[in-house]
């Protein structure tokens, strides 16, 4: 205990590397009780500027000390995970050493203004659809938000993440989860995915990785499926949200999703990132023509205030984005009177 005193006053004083040297020689049980009472979640709410690791940039001594204490997790390879206390009494086992938890457990928030829209959007009895699940992150806060009678797909063909996924599924006791192995794209098959390494566990990809420094440690073969087929043998009863994280796939599993975006017109929160869309052959500009050519309606978050607003050109300044139709189920002036104007919704 007076090591990690130590270390904190240190931390206080600006002191990072000697209080660094002072956790490394800290055994793992103790460093992991030491990353549990640390963990704090920042509130359910818009945070305008958001971006990866942006409570580095200004770091308050608490989140210098959480920061030193993963990357001690990442340099030793610490993979037991720390249990952390998240939104609508979820819990959270993370691994620390990589990008999810450097997001939620050092600065406290991951993609806070997609989970503030969803939370304003999503109700009992909802189908939603988490495709890249990852950790769970996703598929556990619309599991709470859609009962009673909702349900969640989520899709996570990576074993090392999918195994995380149950794990929480499982500690969370959600019961209207459901995990599928397979990965989604425009027609059934098989396919390769490269698996990338554990800081960037995130990034797996059926292409090219779309970031600089992303080591490829895997490379395994996996089944695909398309959304279509799924709705159509019923295994998927209805779709009112889908979000996807695909790492590039977007585009193609669009394509294997025509039936279901014109019959349930589903709300789509997905990734937008350029790089990676051209490592499996298409591009931003093709997805938003795609979607608009389907009547749906396109809306990024606006940086300054963190609210969805229209996306009218051929780019959007967030990496995620929203598209709604006006004729769908859900329609997003339902979903908060927080919206900057009437231009932000569907109609």
């Amino acid at each position: 205990m007076r090591m990690l005193v130590r270390a904190a006053n240190l931390l206080r004083r600006g002191a990072r590397r000697t209080a660094s040297s002072v956790l490394d020689s800290a055994p793992a049980s103790m460093l992991i009780g030491l990353g549990r009472t640390l963990a704090t979640t920042r509130p359910l709410e818009l945070y305008p500027g958001w971006k990866f690791a942006i409570e580095e940039e200004h770091p308050t001594w608490d989140v210098s000390f959480r920061l030193a204490l993963w990357r001690i997790f990442r340099d030793r390879g610490i993979r037991r995970p720390v249990r952390v206390r998240w939104y609508d009494g979820l819990i959270v086992d993370l691994v620390l050493g990589n990008d999810l938890s450097r997001c939620l457990y050092v600065s406290g928030s991951f993609e806070p203004n997609e989970f503030w829209f969803l939370g304003t959007l999503l109700r009992p009895g909802m189908c939603f659809v988490d495709v890249g699940a990852n950790e769970g992150l996703y598929s556990l806060f619309a599991a709470r938000r859609v009962v009673p009678g909702g349900r969640v797909y989520a899709f996570e063909p990576s074993p090392r993440e999918r195994a995380r996924l149950e794990n929480n599924i499982l500690i969370n006791r959600l019961a209207n989860v459901r995990v599928f192995k397979e990965g989604l794209a425009e027609q059934s098959g098989a396919a390769v995915l490269h698996v990338a390494d554990s800081e960037h566990n995130g990034q797996n990809t059926l292409g090219t990785f779309g970031h600089q420094g992303v080591e490829c440690v895997d490379n395994i073969e996996i089944s695909l499926t398309t959304l279509d087929s799924l709705r159509d043998k019923g295994e998927i009863v209805r779709i009112d949200v889908l979000k996807m994280d695909a790492e590039g796939a977007e585009m193609r599993i669009l394509k294997g999703a025509v039936q279901v975006l014109q019959r349930d017109k589903p709300v789509l929160l997905m990734e937008l990132f350029d790089a990676a869309l051209r490592g499996q052959g298409s591009n931003a500009k093709e997805v938003l023509d795609f979607l608009r050519g389907l009547g749906f309606r396109i809306l990024g978050f606006q940086p300054s205030s963190g609210k969805p607003t229209p996306v009218l050109g051929a780019a959007s300044r967030s990496p995620n984005i929203i598209a709604c139709h006006p004729d769908g189920r859900f329609l997003l002036e339902d979903a908060s009177h927080e919206f900057s104007g009437e231009q932000s919704t569907c109609q």
